[in-house]
């Protein structure tokens, strides 16, 4: 049987492509991460496919063979990419590896994807745990599969052996199919997102799917009864339904958003599923495309996207910890670099599985040269590489005093509220009394008492500060609080009295409030509660490691033309230039940085209503 498929390289090319310009530009390609996908076909289908032959040829030694090639291939790129990463680290984002080692493991251990997911069940680890390996969530979920194929292909061959191979292949497909339920009916549940994209059981339905397929082609062609899926994809029709679904998958690199809730719902498994079918026509004998699909440039984009893949991340990574990408091009000079390694790393692992130098040819000597020299550069940030992970700390723990101090604002609130709503009594009655009162400046005599506060943690740290402004306020803030969050806290607020003419909302550093229907929904649900009467003060945010603060900043920008008694409070743009104002998470504003905040808000408040 012919072990070589033509044109699955270039399919190799339209994932890594896809991932890539996503990690890059992940406001432009929002769909990159379906190539992801892609790649979990691709890897259940060639697995099955070459596991046919192979376990015929070598018997019970298949499993030993199987192992020792996974192992050649998956972990010396890996871990060239690791210890020349966490080197490069510690001269250029020493906070990224402050306690790599857990990760490192998980990495090595292949649960990388759970480890991510237990990471963001806690606020506080989700936002410090930014890393340049956040990728590898994906290589978890490959390591998991190796690791249980055998065992798979051992039921396969025990059912061919009972019912045939077309009904053993079919159980496959069957596994798969129930397994691409679990995804949507996780999410109708309220299942977290994150969850359901990391988890193995909601994304392990697309290996299944191309395991089947691959073992259904490889027995037949063993069998040498294979003739294509139907004779008609041996023409122009294969070849354009082909062509169809690619353009489709580029389209969709553009279009689908990884929050879209269609995605969730069932999209992916529908993406997925396209992926199947052209994975099973370029299996099909005499495929149209074939010599198209195997020429120079996608054989060795395909051949090279592991190490791509490996590398991309760490690179945008640093060049965005740095900066470096308000350079001009340096989308071009990201992905140079990328490349550059993704070569270095393949030639060094194919050096230390073979033994031998990776060059030959007419420039044999010049290339050896240059492999050694950026070898050598290589072993420097490797050696600090391993002093990273051997100095790591054991958890990356986030500001315990932080914790605390949020924790004992928590407690402290309810007693606060109770408080403000008996002296907002006596205000009420006071005020009466005072009409007569000597005129004063038009900034002192706006009346700023009885605020309603609805906010996150950064709100909650600065609330002892905000009630010494803004006199009686009522602050309903809480951790990890998400925009959605806020419309119960609001009704909360209504229910007790407590929403009076001014509203302050600080929502938006613990994930999107626009871009995706479900957040931009929840967000507009609230402006709509709060009403077009009251005078509404969103607080934009500072989290610069995480990956909505720009949208969600341009979307609280640009709410006063659709609401005009909104009012921004830019919290972004007075915090940037001071970074001694934020505890260590680079997030929360330490007890100078309350202050200032606290103003920030008085004052915006103060000047919007004096113009009135």
């Amino acid at each position: 049987m012919n072990r070589h498929i033509a044109g699955l390289d270039a399919l190799r090319t339209l994932a890594i492509a896809g991932v890539t310009f996503f990690h890059m530009f992940p406001e432009t390609v929002v769909g990159g991460y379906l190539g992801v996908s892609l790649f979990f076909v691709l890897t259940g289908y060639l697995l099955a496919y070459t596991s046919v032959g192979s376990a015929s040829k070598q018997g019970v030694l298949w499993v030993f063979s199987y192992f020792g090639k996974r192992i050649r291939r998956i972990y010396p790129e890996l871990l060239l990419m690791l210890l020349v990463t966490i080197g490069a680290c510690h001269f250029l984002a020493p906070d990224a590896i402050a306690a790599v080692r857990p990760e490192v493991l998980s990495v090595l251990g292949g649960y990388n994807n759970w480890w991510q997911i237990a990471q963001n069940a806690d606020y506080f680890t989700r936002i410090t745990n930014a890393s340049p390996f956040t990728h590898l969530w994906f290589l978890g979920i490959e390591l998991q599969y190796y690791l249980a194929w055998p065992l798979l292909f051992g039921l396969y061959l025990a059912l061919r052996e009972l019912c045939g191979a077309r009904f053993a292949a079919s159980i496959l497909l069957f596994l798969g199919a129930a397994s691409a339920a679990i995804m949507p009916i996780g999410y109708l549940q309220g299942m977290d997102i994150t969850r359901l994209y990391y988890g193995t059981d909601t994304r392990v339905y697309a290996l299944l799917l191309g395991a089947g397929i691959g073992l259904w082609q490889a027995e037949e062609r063993q069998r040498r009864r294979y003739a294509g899926a139907s004779s008609m994809f041996d023409g122009a029709l294969g070849a354009g339904l082909f062509t169809l679904l690619t353009a489709e998958t580029a389209f969709l690199y553009f279009l689908l958003d990884g929050q879209s809730p269609y995605l969730y719902e069932g999209g992916m498994v529908l993406v997925t599923v396209a992926f199947v079918g052209m994975v099973t026509l370029l299996g099909s004998d005499g495929f149209a495309l074939a010599d198209f699909l195997e020429a120079a440039p996608f054989r060795w984009i395909g051949k090279k996207s592991y190490g791509i893949f490996l590398w991309q991340y760490p690179v945008i990574y640093l060049f965005h910890v740095r900066g470096w990408d308000a350079l001009p091009l340096y989308g071009v000079i990201e992905l140079a670099i990328i490349v550059v390694l993704a070569i270095w790393s393949g030639a060094a692992a194919d050096c230390i599985t073979r033994l031998r130098l990776p060059v030959r040819g007419r420039f044999a000597l010049p290339r050896a040269a240059t492999f050694l020299a950026v070898s050598l550069c290589a072993l420097v940030f490797m050696g600090f590489g391993c002093q990273g992970i051997a100095l790591s700390a054991s958890s990356k723990a986030p500001d315990t005093a932080l914790r605390t101090q949020l924790a004992k604002n928590a407690a402290e609130l309810q007693a606060e509220n109770e408080k403000s709503a008996q002296e907002a009594a006596a205000r009420e009655a006071q005020k009466a009394a005072e009409k007569a009162a000597a005129e004063q400046k038009r900034m002192q005599e706006v009346d700023l008492s009885g605020a309603a506060c609805i906010g996150d943690s950064v709100m909650l740290g600065a609330s002892p500060a905000l009630r010494q402004v803004l006199p009686g306020c009522f602050i309903d803030a809480a951790v990890s609080r998400y925009v959605g969050g806020g419309i119960e806290a609001a009704q909360g607020l209504a229910a007790q009295g407590h929403l009076g003419n001014i509203v302050v909302i600080a929502l938006g550093t613990n994930g999107p409030i626009a871009g995706a229907e479900r957040y931009a929904a929840q967000t507009n649900e609230l402006l709509a509660y709060l009403g077009p009467t009251r005078h509404i003060f969103w607080v934009n945010v500072y989290c610069p490691k995480l990956t909505w603060q720009q949208v969600n900043n341009d979307c609280i920008r640009d709410m006063p033309i659709a609401h005009p008694n909104v009012t921004v409070v830019d919290w972004y743009s007075l915090v940037k230039d001071h970074p001694e104002w934020l505890t260590s998470d680079g997030i929360h504003p330490n007890d100078e940085g309350i202050k200032a905040y606290a103003n920030l808000v008085h004052d915006t408040i103060a000047k919007t209503l004096a113009k009135e």
